[in-house]
């Protein structure tokens, strides 16, 4: 079996660049094709991160403690992208064999999502097909789910590497810069 010498993206880093642009393009047009390309690649970023030299063993720990079974964004995220990978549940049975896992269990898609207005600046982010996720028996934005799921990501990437004295100021800043 030959490996590929050159792959699209290289490194974990170079995922979560990709991630940043789709997100931003997710907030000027909250949309399914959109969101569909941001799930697949938040899920994979946890791959990326274990296997990638460059990242610190904090930066690896804090992608664990983001990817674990009972964290509701991690499993809406992994759940539908191996659904949309495998064109359905992998084996018929759309439950997870691990107790306690919250299981996906629908996707709607309406048009005209509001998204919602920062202040002071009044941009409005997110706007455009208002999508929802069940997840046994409860329903979930997938806009708020896309933006938690990146600042999980955003803090991983851009917090984490900061030595402490600087992380809130950073922290401060993404928030500003995002509007969350």
């Amino acid at each position: 079996m030959k490996l590929f010498k050159h792959m699209l993206h290289t490194t974990a880093q170079a995922r979560y660049d990709k991630l940043k642009r789709v997100f931003g393009r997710l907030m000027q047009n909250f949309n399914r094709d959109d969101l569909d390309e941001f799930i697949q690649t938040a899920n994979s970023l946890r791959e990326w991160i274990q296997r990638d030299p460059a990242l610190t063993r904090e930066q690896r720990k804090v992608a664990e403690a983001f990817t674990v079974d009972k964290s509701l964004d991690w499993q809406v995220c992994h759940q539908i992208a191996n659904h949309q990978k495998h064109a359905g549940p992998k084996s018929g049975n759309p439950k997870p064999t691990k107790p306690n896992v919250p299981v996906v269990t629908a996707v709607h898609v309406k048009p005209g999502g509001k998204g919602f207005v920062l202040p002071p600046s009044l941009q409005v982010i997110g706007a455009g097909e208002d999508i929802t996720v069940e997840c046994e028996g409860n329903t979930e934005s997938a806009l708020a789910l896309a933006i938690r799921t990146f600042r999980h990501f955003h803090y991983i990437f851009e917090v984490t590497p900061l030595p402490l004295a600087e992380r809130a100021k950073a922290t401060t800043m993404r928030a500003e810069f995002y509007g969350l």
